[in-house]
């Protein structure tokens, strides 16, 4: 298991300096996850990352630890993207991040 580390900021994500994106081969299943830091605007949203590869989404819900893993489907071209949707309020309140992107082997 690798777990890629993102920094989320009101609608900004971004990757974790602390993390290394670097080596990561595209092809994987049940391998890679994805970790989010949430900013405090996110407070108290029930979070969904959304996955891009080739112009299709592939949405995950976060666990209680801001942790899912990146569906396989996303992963089988030389980048992905990633996005999160967080909502409460019973969908009063809707906050979303820019799309970024990484490179895969």
């Amino acid at each position: 298991m690798r777990i890629l580390k993102f920094r989320v900021e009101s609608q900004k994500i971004s990757k974790d300096p602390s993390c290394d994106f670097k080596n990561i081969v595209k092809g994987t299943q049940n391998y890679l996850y994805a970790k989010f830091y949430l900013g405090d605007g996110w407070r108290g949203c029930k979070a969904a990352a959304s996955f891009w590869c080739l112009g299709k989404e592939y949405p995950v819900v976060l666990s209680g630890n801001g942790m899912c893993a990146i569906p396989s489907e996303a992963l089988i071209w030389n980048r992905f993207g990633v996005s999160l949707t967080g909502m409460k309020d019973d969908g009063k309140y809707v906050i979303k991040t820019n799309r970024l992107e990484v490179e895969q082997e």
